[in-house]
C-alpha cells in the first residue's frame, strides 16, 4: 500500500511539474484567454496583453467584443458561436483591433469545456500571431492586382503569358491574347466625373468576371484597356461574342444611364508572335484596325488584313505602346539669363527611342500623333512628368527653376483642357509658379474662347508663353488681345542674324514689340557667342541653345544641378 501510494504521489507530482512547464512554454509561445459561457474574459496571459495593448485589469470582465475590428461580417461570429456552443472545437483566422487602433491577425483555436450537465461553462482560446504573414499576403495581392477593379494587373499578366508560352511550347499548342478597349470611356469620365468613371470601370470588371471560366483570365492593362487570355483557341469567336454581349446592357450610375461598346484585337501564339511584346503589338494593331468601324467590333490579327501591316498603323501601334509603357523620355534644355548667364529654368523636350526604329525625331512623330488622335495623351504625359520632375529638383536643390512645356493646338482646343490641367496640378502637387505653358501662334488664331483659357491659366499661377514666334501669322492685334507673359523667338530668326543687318533688325524689332506689350523674351537656338552678344545688346532677357547646353536627359541634368555650376 505504502509503496503504491508513494508511487502514485510521485507520479502526480511529476505531472504537476510537467503541466507547469507546459503552461510556461505556452505563455511564451501563444496568446491565451479564458472566457465564461457568454464570452466575458476571465483570464489572459501576458502575450495577450502585449498584442492587444490592454492591461490585464482592462480585459478581465470585458466581453471579447472589445477587440472587434469590424473586419468580419456578423455571420462569421454567429457561425463561430454555433460551433463552440454545440461542443465542437473551432479553428479560424480572426482580425482584431488593439487598444491603439492597430489591426492584428491571430490564428485561433477555441476549445469548449463542459459542466456536469454537459453544457459549456468556459472556453479556452489559443492564438498565434499571423499578422506578418497576412501582411505579406496582402502586399503580394496588391502588387499583382489592380486596386480599383480587383482584376490581376500588368505584372500578373506578364507572368501568366510567360507561363502560358512555356506550356504551349512544351505541348505544341496555342493560346490567344485579346486586347479590349472600352469605347467612349474618356467622354464618360469627362462628362460625368472621375467618380462615375471609376464606378464604370469596376462594373466593367465585374461583367468580365461573370464570364471568366477560370476566374483569372481577365486583366486590367491600362486605363480603359483590358486583356483576356484564352487557352482554347477553338473558342476565339464565341468568346469575342460573349465579351461584346456584355456591353449590350446599359450602365446605371447616380441616376445616369448610358451605353458603350468595345473594340477587341486578338493575336494567337505562336502565329502572331512568339514572345509577349510581339503578341501585344499584333493584338494592339488588330484592335486599332477594328476602331475604323463603329460599335462593338473584334478583329483577329492578319498580316495582310486591310493594311494592318502598313507602316503608319505599325507606327501608331508602337507610339500607343510607348505611351502605355512609359517608354517616352523627356530631355531638358537650360534657359539662361543673358545678363548673369545663370540658369533660371529649362524647356521640356520629348524624345522617343524604339528598339526597332531607333531614335524618332519629334518633327516626325508629333504631327503623326496629332493625326492619329494620340497627341492629347502624349501632352498630358509630358505635363505630368515635367511637373513631377521640376517639383523634385526645386525641393531637392532649393531652387526656383521654371520648366516650359509645349501644348499642342489640338490639346489646347479640347473643351476640357483646363479641367484636365487642374487635375494634373492637383495630382502632382506642383507649385504652379514652376510651370510655363507654351502655345503657338496658330493656337491664338482660332477663337476668342482661348482668351478665357489663357486668363484661367494665369489665375492658376502659371506662366504663359508664345512659342516659335514669327512662324505663324504674327498679328499685332492678336498679341494685344491675349495676356501673354513670354514671347519665344524662333531659331530661324536667330540664324538669320548671321546674314547681316536686316536679320539683326528683325530680331531687334521683335524684342522691342514684346517689351512694348510687357512680355519677356526668350531666344531659341543660340549657338554662337556673337548671337548672344547681339541679343544681350537689344535686352533679350533669356536664351536657349547649344552655346550653353544641348538638351540633357534627366540623369545628366541632375548631375549639372548637383555640381552647382553655371551652364
Amino acid at each position: 500500500m505504502k509503496y503504491e501510494n508513494g508511487s502514485t504521489n510521485t507520479s502526480l507530482e511529476y505531472s504537476c511539474e510537467e503541466l507547469k512547464d507546459i503552461k510556461a512554454a505556452l505563455d511564451e509561445s501563444v496568446i491565451l484567454a479564458v472566457t465564461d459561457s457568454v464570452g466575458n474574459i476571465t483570464a489572459v496571459n501576458e502575450r495577450f496583453c502585449e498584442i492587444s495593448k490592454y492591461a490585464r485589469d482592462e480585459l478581465i470582465g470585458q466581453n471579447h467584443r472589445i477587440l472587434n475590428s469590424g473586419f468580419h461580417p456578423k455571420n462569421f461570429f454567429k457561425e463561430m458561436w454555433r460551433t463552440i456552443g454545440s461542443g465542437k472545437t473551432w479553428h479560424g483566422e480572426i482580425c482584431n483591433r488593439a487598444k491603439d487602433g492597430s489591426l492584428y491577425w491571430v490564428q485561433t483555436t477555441i476549445v469548449p469545456f463542459f459542466n456536469e450537465k454537459g453544457k459549456p461553462y468556459q472556453y479556452i482560446s489559443i492564438r498565434t500571431d499571423i499578422t506578418a504573414q497576412k501582411n505579406i499576403k496582402l502586399l503580394t495581392y496588391y502588387a499583382n492586382h489592380d486596386d480599383l477593379t480587383g482584376l490581376p494587373n500588368r505584372r500578373n499578366l506578364s507572368r501568366r503569358i510567360s507561363q502560358q508560352i512555356e506550356i504551349c511550347n512544351h505541348n505544341k499548342t496555342k493560346f490567344a491574347v485579346y486586347f479590349i478597349d472600352v469605347n467612349r470611356f474618356r467622354k464618360i469620365n469627362d462628362a460625368l466625373g472621375h467618380n462615375v468613371g471609376d464606378l464604370f470601370l469596376v462594373e466593367v470588371a465585374e461583367r468580365f468576371k461573370s464570364i471568366d471560366p477560370s476566374k483569372n483570365s481577365f486583366y486590367r492593362l491600362y486605363g480603359d484597356e483590358f486583356v483576356f487570355i484564352l487557352e482554347n483557341i477553338d473558342e476565339i469567336h464565341n468568346m469575342a461574342q460573349k465579351i461584346m454581349k456584355l456591353f449590350e446592357k446599359p450602365f446605371h450610375f447616380n441616376n445616369y444611364e448610358f451605353y458603350t461598346s468595345v473594340c477587341i484585337g486578338i493575336s494567337i501564339f505562336p502565329d502572331h508572335g512568339r514572345d509577349i511584346e510581339n503578341l501585344f503589338i499584333s493584338a494592339d494593331m488588330a484592335m486599332y484596325a477594328g476602331k475604323n468601324k463603329r460599335g462593338n467590333q473584334y478583329v483577329v490579327y492578319k498580316k495582310n488584313n486591310n493594311g494592318m501591316n502598313d507602316h503608319a498603323l505599325m507606327l501608331e501601334t508602337k507610339l500607343h505602346q510607348a505611351i502605355k509603357n512609359n517608354i517616352l523620355e523627356l530631355h531638358y534644355q537650360p534657359k539662361i539669363d543673358t545678363k548673369s548667364e545663370k540658369m533660371v529654368g529649362m524647356e521640356a523636350l520629348l524624345r522617343w527611342y524604339d528598339d526597332d526604329l531607333g531614335s524618332i525625331p519629334p518633327n516626325k512623330f508629333i504631327p503623326f500623333a496629332e493625326d492619329c488622335g494620340l497627341i492629347c495623351d502624349i501632352g498630358e504625359w509630358v505635363l505630368r512628368n515635367a511637373s513631377l520632375q521640376i517639383e523634385e529638383w526645386n525641393e531637392q536643390y532649393h531652387q526656383n527653376l521654371k520648366v516650359a512645356v509645349n501644348i499642342s493646338p489640338i490639346q489646347f482646343q479640347e473643351p476640357n483642357f483646363i479641367e484636365r490641367l487642374i487635375n494634373i496640378l492637383e495630382e502632382t502637387n506642383v507649385n504652379p509658379s514652376f510651370l510655363e505653358i507654351e502655345i503657338t501662334e496658330l493656337t491664338l488664331m482660332d477663337n476668342d474662347d482661348f482668351i478665357h483659357k489663357i486668363k484661367t491659366m494665369k489665375e492658376l499661377g502659371l506662366t504663359v508663353a508664345i512659342d516659335d514666334f514669327g512662324t505663324g501669322y504674327s498679328s499685332l492685334s492678336y498679341l494685344k488681345k491675349f495676356p501673354i507673359d513670354v514671347l519665344k523667338i524662333d531659331r530661324s530668326f536667330i540664324v538669320n542674324m548671321r546674314e547681316g543687318e536686316s536679320g539683326i533688325a528683325m530680331v531687334a524689332a521683335i524684342i522691342s514689340l514684346a517689351h512694348a506689350l510687357k512680355m519677356e523674351v526668350v531666344a531659341e537656338g543660340v549657338e554662337l557667342k556673337s548671337e548672344l552678344e547681339i541679343l544681350r545688346k537689344y535686352n533679350c532677357e533669356y536664351v536657349q541653345g547649344y552655346y550653353f547646353s544641348k538638351p540633357l536627359n534627366t540623369t545628366d541634368f541632375t548631375k549639372k544641378l548637383e555640381q552647382k555650376i553655371s551652364i
